[in-house]
């Protein structure tokens, strides 16, 4: 276990002896929380925030009839040439009236009109056929950026105790904030829970990978499997400028940075990133505060050495790269972070 005073809040939700005594899931005789708190007061606000995350982001038990619904979606968004030699066998259209039956809370329809824009829909699957992006708005004022090739379902019960959507392809969210009420995306093996925020989700049934990246707000991503063998599956937590990568082959969820990550933060100090023998231990500060990514770094070691440099035009990833080959350092990016290797410098 990592040391709990060096916990970020990121890292008190993920905990998982964390999560069950926040759910009322540990035996009453385990104290350990109650206690660690009592004697580490200063981290009383921190633990306070990340008890709400949990609480919010838990993950409610799905009935067999959930199961059984999502099983009968995924069937009916296969491609149509499997539907229809599925439909074809005699044994295949009682399959089919017993799906039928299970979704029968739930209307699809194909009639929508491509060349209509933020159309409010609440029951039915929108495939986005043409080659620029669909603009949707559902039925709680969530907005949805539907990408080419690609295909949602929302349910008849949208908006009453879930939101819950069902994606094949690619869309961005813009998800109405509603703290009663999750928003969850059903993707390529995997479910993005949020309460409102803004993400993008890649899931299209060609490709190995399935991916969340996170825009604005928190955005916890598990995989689907996952919650049928466990009430509360171990989850991952997303920030601003985090991505979650599920690689189907192995079934794992890597945490790892957008490919171009966007500034958060913007003052007058690091408006234009102009440094002029700057502390690198200050450069990378402002670059965290900008970015909202953690950089990892020896701060004792880098106290003496300094950049002298014009960084506006370039990537968070570029600016990185410039600063090691400056100080003689290298980078990697490990679970949402950038870890700098570096040997110090001298005066």
């Amino acid at each position: 276990m990592k040391d709990l005073n060096n916990y970020t809040i990121e890292d008190f939700v993920q905990d998982l002896n964390f999560r069950k005594w926040v759910l009322g899931k540990l035996p009453k005789e385990d104290t350990f929380w109650e206690h660690w708190i009592k004697e580490n007061p200063n981290n009383l606000f921190m633990i306070e925030e990340a008890k709400t995350l949990v609480i919010a982001t838990q993950i409610e038990e799905i009935e067999a009839f959930e199961y059984a619904k999502i099983a009968g979606i995924e069937a009916i968004l296969d491609n149509t040439n499997q539907k229809r030699k599925w439909l074809n066998s005699k044994s295949s259209i009682a399959i089919a009236a017993s799906i039928l039956l299970v979704l029968s809370t739930i209307y699809w329809t194909n009639s929508y009109n491509p060349s209509q824009i933020n159309e409010t829909i609440k029951s039915q699957e929108t495939e986005n056929k043409s080659p620029k992006s669909l603009f949707i708005t559902l039925s709680d004022g969530t907005k949805v950026t539907l990408k080419k090739d690609s295909k949602i379902q929302v349910s008849n019960d949208f908006g009453n105790q879930k939101r819950v959507v069902y994606l094949i392809g690619e869309a961005f969210f813009e998800v109405k904030k509603d703290p009663l009420n999750p928003f969850l995306v059903y993707a390529g093996g995997i479910v993005t829970k949020v309460l409102g925020t803004s993400f993008t989700v890649r899931a299209y049934q060609n490709e190995s990978k399935t991916s969340v990246a996170v825009k604005t707000g928190n955005v916890t991503v598990y995989q689907e499997k996952s919650i049928k063998q466990n009430n509360h599956p171990d989850q991952i937590l997303l920030t601003p400028n985090q991505e979650a990568v599920f690689e189907k082959s192995n079934s794992k969820i890597v945490k790892t940075i957008v490919e171009k990550p966007i500034v958060l933060v913007r003052t007058n100090e690091i408006l234009n990133f102009e440094y002029n023998e700057t502390s690198i231990v200050k450069v990378f500060d402002q670059l965290q505060t900008a970015f909202g990514v953690k950089i990892v770094y020896d701060a004792e070691l880098l106290a003496q050495c300094n950049l002298t440099a014009s960084l506006s035009e370039e990537s968070l990833f570029d600016k990185i790269a410039i600063i090691c080959e400056t100080i003689q350092a290298k980078y990697e990016i490990a679970d949402g972070q950038i870890v700098i290797y570096a040997k110090g410098c001298r005066k």
